[in-house]
């Protein structure tokens, strides 16, 4: 997201929250994208179970169990309430987080240098301010602690974007930073050692209609800035999906999701 003003970056921010809320339930079955990400950005992490993990913007917790392999104990953290909840509700021993919170991550309920490892997948992206994430994440990470997440970028849903742009000129898409503007973040915060790797997931659709419902039952359908709440006509949508089958491949029509894979090491002091 670009910069906005506090108040409406504090809008945007509840927003999210109830629509990843109203999410907690469609999510997992929806969620192609976010769980092969994350299992590619857990291989990042030391693999030993010893210390104390931080999970940031945890979601409904469908890789928890994959935690024990990873530390001892570990808090999940989420904006949304009933994600949180979702996460709870799994009841699977020893794969349960100590503590379930909810908290913005840039303001967290946790002591400093308390955790040893932060694994965060496709959270930063509905952060207004990613640099304040960065600074919280240095806070609350321990000397010697790593750091391990996933954000995505500009250059997602380019074709979507493209093919909204040939109707009209409304803000239908939400509007990503560039990866150089997140490592610029990220390296401002000096005690990290910092590694970037950018990655384009591409996923394919039968049909535009089938991408929208997608990202709805994600909960990611909120578009900072957009003026209407959606778009109900039929005629829309026809023009849409025939702006939209200029992408069309063998695979279908595809949605590229460019990914910024962000990995880093506290210095020890």
């Amino acid at each position: 997201m670009t910069a906005v003003s506090a108040a409406t970056a504090e809008g945007f921010i509840r927003q999210v929250a109830q629509s990843f809320g109203k999410a907690c339930d469609s999510y997992l079955p929806a969620a192609r994208l976010q769980q092969q990400v994350a299992l590619d950005a857990l291989t990042l992490l030391p693999a030993n179970n010893h210390g104390h993990l931080l999970d940031l913007g945890c979601g409904p917790g469908w890789i928890h169990p994959r935690f024990a392999a990873y530390c001892s104990h570990f808090t999940a953290a989420d904006l949304s309430a009933g994600m949180l909840a979702k996460a709870a509700s799994q009841q699977l021993a020893a794969h349960i987080a100590t503590n379930y919170l909810q908290a913005d991550a840039k303001q967290l309920p946790l002591a400093a240098h308390s955790v040893d490892k932060l694994f965060s997948s496709l959270m930063l992206q509905w952060c207004p301010n990613p640099a304040a994430v960065f600074t919280e994440i240095d806070r609350v990470l321990a000397p010697g602690g790593r750091v391990v997440m996933t954000t995505l970028v500009d250059g997602t849903l380019a074709e979507l974007k493209q093919a909204f742009a040939s109707l009209d000129q409304q803000q239908h898409v939400n509007h990503f930073l560039p990866a150089a503007e997140v490592i610029a973040a990220a390296k401002l915060v000096g005690a990290i050692n910092w590694q970037f790797e950018q990655r384009c997931y591409p996923l394919f659709y039968p049909d535009v209609i089938s991408l929208a419902r997608e990202l709805k039952a994600l909960g990611a359908n909120q578009v900072a800035g957009r003026q209407s709440r959606g778009l109900t006509g039929k005629g829309y949508w026809q023009n849409l999906a025939t702006a939209y089958d200029n992408n069309r491949t063998a695979l279908g029509l595809p949605a590229s999701y460019q990914v910024l894979i962000i990995s880093g090491y506290k210095n020890a002091n």
